[in-house]
């Protein structure tokens, strides 16, 4: 993650998402972040309620930067070759930025647990299956009737083979990418024929 403009806020969630992917969410205090991100503990609580939501800001921003990343391919690539690239962009985002699988997880543990993180868990996931429906529809070229439920099942899929991938170093994250991938172009070419059979 970058710093836009190098303003209090953007600095604490930077901050934040480092000694948060080094020390996990138990082990972080409030002063360790405000003590890497050069600033005082309490500008740490001027700018979020607690803990939690701090660790909600850092996933919603490292979301953000992803879902750009995703749009900017539906917009650049098209067809087969966007199933291609979004695949392969999911599944490089795990190897190359595992830190933020992790504090993915931490976030769901903490939805699971507090009633008052649900909802931001709750907009997360719903963001991420709008984005998943997005490059399904892309990729079919037009609209599907079980788009959201598809895309419900793909975003659980790209956590779950992550999550397998963080614990078990020699799960073979790119063989599983290959079948969901051929898994989810087959089923989308089986709909356009029965589309066109009608």
């Amino acid at each position: 993650m970058k710093s836009k403009d190098g303003n209090a806020r953007t600095q604490l969630i930077e901050a934040a998402y480092r000694v948060l992917a080094a020390n996990g969410y138990e082990k972080t205090s409030i002063k360790d972040i405000a003590r890497e991100a050069g600033l005082s503990p309490g500008l740490v609580h001027y700018y979020f309620d607690s803990k939690e939501d701090l660790l909600a800001a850092v996933v919603r921003e490292a979301t953000d930067e992803y879902c750009a990343r995703m749009d900017y391919l539906r917009q650049s690539v098209s067809g087969d070759e966007l199933a291609d690239s979004a695949f392969t962009e999911s599944m490089k985002r795990v190897r190359a930025h595992s830190d933020w699988y992790r504090l993915r997880y931490e976030l769901f543990v903490l939805g699971l647990r507090n009633p008052t993180i649900q909802p931001e868990v709750r907009e997360l996931l719903m963001r991420g299956k709008e984005g998943v429906e997005q490059a399904i529809e892309a990729v079919a070229g037009q609209s599907l009737p079980n788009a959201a439920n598809m895309s419900a099942i793909l975003l659980a899929c790209f956590d779950g083979l992550a999550l397998q991938s963080l614990i078990d170093p020699k799960f073979n994250l790119e063989g599983a990418y290959r079948v969901l991938r051929e898994m989810s172009i087959r089923y989308l070419k089986s709909h356009k024929e029965r589309v066109e059979a009608e």
